[in-house]
């Protein structure tokens, strides 16, 4: 997905720096969450279940190392259901003649809408409930936003966990140091922000969640909530007064 330019999609505006920004601070908030509320466990990314898995088989726990293949489940399942979004919403795209560009605004909307509903379901869970069924929830969250928000104007990134953003950011700077890129050195700006405000999303669930446990992650169902309302009428704001309003919801 990545192109080069990072100018090149001004005007798809879930790919604006302030909202990749709230997004990437929301994927902080998820694995504070779920570390402190849900059992000690980072749902994001599924590297570390699978190995807790495997390691759980061969130190004797048997078929019980095996709940660990829930959240795996849940985020291949997402990520199906993503795939199925993003084809309902270009078939739709096309049949009212709206472009692939509104087709797939009209996906990341359906994404981001589903992970609030999600996460609301998750917050009223009590603590005290068994933790394989909220981790898997926010597995399926995680999952759904990887799969819709990896762009930002052009420039590849992840909003969920930090690995490759780093990687990134090492390649960047290093082109920017040997060869003089302005372009590189612009790129590494953006993924140094996303991880500070990742690493700010972990700080405030942390905090956030010791207090308000469950309840916690409710934060960020509102604040997806204002943030799509605050994009779906800015959409259709700026297509009223470009004189090209049509039906994207």
């Amino acid at each position: 997905m990545e192109s080069d330019s990072p100018e090149k999609k001004k005007s798809d505006p879930f790919e604006l720096l302030p909202v990749v920004l709230v997004l990437g601070f929301a994927g902080g908030f998820f694995d504070a969450y779920t570390y402190v509320a849900r059992g000690g466990v980072f749902c994001n990314a599924q590297t570390g279940n699978l190995i807790l898995m495997t390691l759980g088989i061969c130190g004797g726990e048997g078929i019980k190392a095996l709940r660990y293949l829930i959240p795996v489940a849940f985020f291949v399942l997402a990520n199906i259901v993503g795939d199925l979004t993003y084809r309902a919403a270009k078939k739709r795209a096309e049949k009212k003649g709206i472009g692939l560009q509104e087709g797939r605004f009209l996906y990341q909307c359906a994404i981001l809408a589903t992970e609030t509903v999600i996460l609301t379901v998750v917050g009223f869970i009590p603590v005290s409930f068994p933790t394989l069924l909220p981790n898997a929830l926010i597995s399926s969250v995680a999952a759904l936003q990887y799969h819709a928000f990896r762009d930002m104007n052009g420039v590849a990134l992840s909003t969920v966990f930090c690995t490759n953003n780093l990687r990134l950011l090492s390649g960047n700077l290093f082109s920017a140091a040997a060869d003089k890129d302005k372009l590189s050195l612009k790129k590494a700006g953006y993924y140094t922000l996303l991880i500070v405000l990742f690493i700010s999303g972990v700080t405030a669930g942390y905090f956030l969640t010791v207090w308000a446990k469950q309840y916690a992650i409710l934060s960020v169902s509102l604040l997806f909530m204002f943030l799509g309302l605050g994009i779906v009428l800015g959409r259709r704001k700026k297509n009223s007064s470009d004189g090209t309003e049509k039906e994207v919801l």
